[in-house]
């Protein structure tokens, strides 16, 4: 094939709902309010990408555990990610030459752990499925033989890249770039396509359907407060207001009596309190059936 692809809308779809989450992670980790824009999609070669963005490059593969097929590689160039990690990190002095200081690297991935969990929160309604990913791994590339396979300059192979510019008050300019192979886009033009009727045009054969999910699916990564519940008490407020360091609170269970597990204030089960590694935990005694369960988080 000479030519490349003709550029999907679900590609497209997904990229923007890819950057969706990057401006609020990236505020919340910076403290200052980042802008997310020219966010685009494009099929090109891997010459192309080296040509447009030349090495040394910090490159992160994520590699999809659920949702979706494939994996796909973060790409940064090196000054701006050094910069970030400057300022995350808080240190001081320039980075050597197509390297980052052990704080730096920390805080980068810190920054693509963040992008990631984002990423699997605003691609979930694209997708009508729960998103996760492997740990990512990161790695500095000034040597195009370090490059992988997919993103060697030998390849023939066209690679969709997605990118956006993350801007922020003081200076900071951060081109990131996501590139995506033609398993995973085409994972992603299928399953748009059961949804929203995308054509899933990428080139290669076609890739097997996967199941519609279902409703619980698309709220298994939702987060809840455990509350662990070891007794009650009343008290008039006389007696709250004369509370101090060392005073005892009578509850109303005795000591041995197992403690409870609660999901918005409904309990979920109960268990006995144990010591792990100076750390206390809960051994469940017995818990609600899966449908009171679900139950309780209403």
């Amino acid at each position: 094939m000479t030519q490349p692809p003709k550029p999907a809308d679900a590609v497209r779809a997904f990229a923007h709902a890819f950057f969706e989450g990057a401006g609020p992670a990236l505020t919340t980790l910076l403290s200052r309010s980042v802008t997310i824009g020219d966010v685009n999609a494009d099929a090109l070669k891997p010459t192309e990408i080296l040509a447009q963005s030349p090495l040394p490059w910090v490159l992160v593969e994520c590699q999809y555990s659920r949702g979706v097929a494939g994996k796909h590689w973060i790409v940064m160039p090196l000054t701006q990610a050094a910069q970030l990690g400057t300022i995350l990190a808080e240190e001081q002095g320039e980075t050597l030459p197509g390297d980052l200081s052990p704080a730096q690297i920390d805080a980068v991935t810190e920054t693509i752990n963040l992008l990631l969990s984002g990423a699997a929160a605003t691609l979930m309604p694209l997708l009508a499925r729960s998103v996760a990913f492997s740990t990512p791994a990161l790695s500095v590339v000034t040597d195009t033989n370090d490059l992988p396979q997919e993103l060697a300059p030998q390849s023939s192979a066209w690679v969709w890249v997605l990118r956006a510019r993350a801007t922020a008050p003081g200076g900071l300019v951060l081109d990131v770039a996501v590139t995506v192979g033609q398993d995973l886009a085409r994972d992603v033009m299928v399953v748009s396509a059961q949804d929203a009727a995308v054509p899933a045009t990428v080139p290669g054969p076609a890739s097997a359907e996967l199941p519609a999910p279902s409703r619980l699916d698309l709220v298994m990564d939702i987060s809840l407060p455990l509350t662990v519940e070891l007794g009650r008490a009343r008290m008039q407020i006389q007696d709250l207001l004369r509370l101090a360091p060392g005073s005892v609170i009578e509850l109303d269970k005795s000591a041995g009596d197992p403690v409870e597990l609660l999901i918005n204030d409904r309990p979920i089960a109960k268990g006995e309190v144990v010591v792990i590694d100076e750390n206390f935990g809960v051994r469940l005694t017995s818990i609600v059936t899966p449908t009171e369960r679900i139950r309780s988080l209403r």
